[in-house]
């Protein structure tokens, strides 16, 4: 089964999702770890940060708590100081700190997914960088309507449920929330479960991403690794390098650039 131009990818399909929904808080409060006053508290919510909501909801306490998303945990937070609504391009949502700037699927107007996708069992221990082979993109419109592009060929052509990759950066500097940390991905056959996979606007055969497209890419693994969503120990690769994936994906250039960096 062939990717995006080029790219290998694998998919897991399982029930039917609804569209996301966020859930913004409109007041300061508390995040638990579970439905109960008596559940550690995991972070606090500002007026206006919003976070995913997971679509059910708990009775205890007096209070009805909505299950949430809170960097990346399994959260609770009473809804008598949330608006819970369809996400929105200007929705606050909550980012992992020390990562660069993610364009939510929401800001980037992805299509909800067909299906509901497994979650990653383990924390990953592979990241596989990619390429588009497409035209590039400076700024974020641009790289917006690329990242639309693959979700449709995707999608569409494929049939598949989602956009394959966990991330897609652009030489805008920008990282754009794909299936995100914590979903399988459909990027590198038989490592899906394992790994997250970052793939780069562009096509790098003959030419190397800009500077800022290669610090997003970084910042962006790093960040991973900071917050426990990528072991610390992990394996760079590139998507050419694991058996069954027969391609030249992320390009000869990046390719050769990626094994001069740790973890490879």
């Amino acid at each position: 089964m062939k990717s995006f131009f080029g790219c290998l990818l694998f998919v897991l399909l399982a029930p039917r999702s609804e569209a996301a929904d966020c859930a913004c808080a409109t007041y300061g409060l508390h995040v638990r770890s579970g439905h109960s006053l008596n559940s550690p508290i995991i972070g606090t919510m500002t007026n206006g940060q919003c976070v995913t909501f997971k679509g059910d909801r708990q009775v205890a306490d007096g209070y009805t708590w909505a299950h949430v998303d809170y960097n990346g945990k399994d959260g609770y937070a009473a809804v008598n100081w949330l608006n819970i609504h369809p996400c929105g391009a200007h929705d606050n949502v909550l980012q992992l700190s020390g990562c660069p700037r993610i364009i939510t699927r929401a800001e980037w107007g992805a299509r909800a997914p067909k299906y509901v996708i497994g979650k990653m069992g383990i924390t990953p221990k592979y990241v596989f960088v990619h390429h588009g082979a497409t035209a590039p993109c400076y700024n974020e419109a641009a790289c917006k309507a690329e990242v639309l592009s693959y979700q449709k060929y995707h999608m569409d052509t494929h049939g598949w449920p989602d956009i394959g990759y966990s991330f897609v950066v652009g030489e805008d500097g920008h990282a754009y929330e794909a299936r995100g940390w914590d979903t399988i991905g459909a990027h590198t056959y038989g490592y899906n479960s394992v790994g997250l996979g970052i793939c780069v606007i562009g096509n790098f055969m003959e030419r190397l991403p800009n500077q800022a497209a290669l610090n997003t890419l970084k910042q962006l693994i790093n960040c991973g690794v900071s917050n426990g969503k990528i072991s610390s120990t992990y394996i760079l690769r590139g998507h050419r390098d694991m058996p069954d994936n027969q391609t030249a994906c992320p390009g000869q250039k990046l390719w050769e650039l990626i094994k001069t960096w740790p973890h490879y």
